[in-house]
């Protein structure tokens, strides 16, 4: 084990769509609580930290199957979540929310600073339209056979089966999730991430990691092999972190972009109740920082 100054473990934060299983508690929430409790035997500076993930397609879809409103469904949630992980002796530090402001302030702020740097690239781009829902469909609201694996159930922004990263023009045969009825292109701006021309700096951070399990590296390596492509970081949603921005009414955040900042802001929530610095817990070389998540999520992490 390196001898680092301070441990900064962090637990998925959990979709906020339904109660825990036993297979969240064995696969990624019992081990990140086991690290921590012996890394706090030895005397170690540890700050554990998790939550529940309250925006993206899941919680709306959840939210017109059940008849309620999406922070309806996030309140449901969150209490049964928070509850079961303490009736089981999970013990984190902060178990936040990303419907927080706080959390909203931090992903507003990550946003504009790439913004502010030229980072994103803007784009009118043809994207799927549910014309009998009138509303642009996000990734999620799309399915259709994969084009790497053939499974038919793919989502629009990768196949749950082979686990290939997609684009939801990608799909075969695309349906809406919300009608069942074929989607039509139509125009839209959004502000992407050039991940083409960020793979040279993310390949060389990848190699140099050191300690990653095999099925961690090789996933990531299978995915840089494809060639990274550019990835919208806004939908047309009523639903999430608004984009801060004057001409981006009616769009927020892609989900993925702005729930890992959710750590960084879980963090900054138990500081302020703790009388604590949260900087050095994520910007200290001598800070180790460990993540406990599923296979399923290690693209996005």
């Amino acid at each position: 084990m390196e001898n680092k100054e301070r441990y900064t473990v962090t637990a998925a934060l959990i979709y906020a769509n339904g109660p825990i299983h036993i297979g969240h508690l064995a696969g990624c929430y019992l081990p990140a609580d086991i690290y921590v409790r012996f890394l706090r035997k030895l005397g170690k500076d540890v700050v554990f930290v998790s939550g529940t993930d309250e925006h993206g397609v899941p919680i709306t879809l959840k939210a017109k199957k059940e008849g309620i409103s999406p922070q309806e469904v996030v309140d449901k949630y969150y209490t049964i979540i928070k509850k079961s992980f303490y009736d089981f002796g999970i013990n984190f530090d902060v178990y936040s929310r990303t419907t927080k402001p706080i959390h909203h302030k931090t992903a507003q702020e990550f946003f504009l600073t790439l913004y502010n740097k030229g980072v994103f690239e803007e784009k009118v781009t043809e994207q799927y339209y549910d014309p009998v829902a009138h509303q642009f469909l996000a990734d999620r609201y799309i399915t259709g056979t994969c084009p790497k694996c053939g499974y038919e159930q793919a989502y629009g922004d990768q196949c749950e089966k082979c686990g290939a990263s997609l684009s939801p023009t990608e799909l075969i045969n695309p349906v809406s999730t919300l009608t069942g009825e074929k989607p039509v292109l139509k125009e839209t701006k959004n502000w992407f991430l050039p991940l083409d021309k960020m793979q040279p700096e993310i390949e060389k951070f990848i190699d140099s990691r050191k300690g990653w399990k095999p099925n961690v590296y090789g996933q990531c390596k299978s995915w840089l092999n494809q060639g990274l492509q550019p990835r919208a970081m806004t939908r047309d949603l009523d639903w999430g972190v608004k984009v801060p921005l004057k001409d981006a009414e009616g769009k927020v955040m892609y989900v993925w972009f702005d729930a890992p900042i959710g750590y960084i802001s879980a963090t900054k929530e138990w500081a302020q109740q703790n009388n604590k610095n949260w900087e050095p817990y994520w910007k200290d070389e001598n800070t180790h920082l460990i993540h406990f998540i599923g296979k399923d999520n290690i693209v996005f992490h």
